[in-house]
């Protein structure tokens, strides 16, 4: 059994929202240290794995590995009922094999408690030392936001962002569609960090970078990593502890993934 409490639930809302928006089921490895969660969608374009430490949480009780399959979308629905000043708290004791969600209003009474019935999934294995590994050339933090409104000049005009990190130019986000094209510009004293060397320069599917962006509202810190015909690499820091690291497969004439050659080469 486990009991995990968030004094505030906008966190693991925003997380879950995110993780839902990309896959729509996984398992939750829950640790005497951890909560841990790695996930690939089902097109094999992208990989994350989740790390929120014991120590993020304002309550944690695990005395030994718990391992529960989740329906994002299900879970996703219940906190989005979570208000601005409701902590969130998680319970489960295996006879029941629910998950258990109480929704507490500070400095009120009122309790809200759902439950949550578990799946049963065969994960298939993600080598994510492999990828986190990886050398880059390119490696940037930035505020998120900057991301967010070229994703959205972007959209105007295709459904591919192409990124490119130049040593002495900075960093440039473009897109080409019929209608025209467009182009986001940054110098490196725009960013908070970086350590570019050459060029580098990749095209990416903006629906992804959409769908991860969403906890842009709760990233403490974003590093990005770029290399030629590489997977794109994102590590957000998050609010009050927790990081998430975000590997997207590159676009080439048609949508790459990650084959089992591919991530076993990583």
């Amino acid at each position: 059994m486990f009991k995990l409490k968030l004094d505030n639930a906008k966190i693991i809302r925003g997380v879950v929202e995110a993780l839902a928006s990309i896959i729509d089921e996984t398992e939750f490895v829950i640790t005497p240290k951890q909560l841990l969660i790695k996930a690939m969608d089902p097109s094999r374009i992208c990989l994350l794995q989740l790390n929120m430490s014991n120590e993020h949480f304002d309550e944690y009780d695990c005395k030994k590995e718990v391992r529960i399959g989740i329906n994002l979308e299900d879970l996703d629905k219940i906190l989005k009922r979570s208000g601005a000043n409701d902590s969130v708290e998680f319970n489960f004791e295996p006879k029941t094999q629910k998950l258990k969600i109480k929704l507490k209003q500070s400095g009120s009474s009122k309790t809200r408690n759902f439950s949550l019935t578990l799946l049963d999934i065969e994960m298939e294995e993600i080598p994510m030392e492999n990828l986190l590994g990886l050398g880059y050339e390119a490696e940037w933090s930035m505020d998120p936001g900057f991301l967010v409104e070229a994703i959205k000049d972007a959209e105007i005009y295709a459904e591919i962002l192409t990124i490119e990190a130049d040593e002495e130019k900075g960093l440039t986000f473009s897109s080409v569609g019929q209608i025209g094209e467009m182009e986001y510009q940054l110098e490196a004293s725009e960013l908070n960090e970086s350590n570019i060397k050459g060029r580098s320069k990749a095209d990416y599917s903006l629906q992804f970078l959409k769908s991860i962006l969403k906890i842009d509202s709760i990233t403490e810190k974003l590093t990005v990593s770029l290399k030629d015909a590489h997977p794109l690499k994102m590590v957000f820091q998050i609010l009050e502890g927790g990081t998430i690291h975000y590997f997207l497969a590159p676009r080439v004439e048609e949508e790459e993934e990650f084959g089992d050659e591919d991530i076993e080469e990583f």
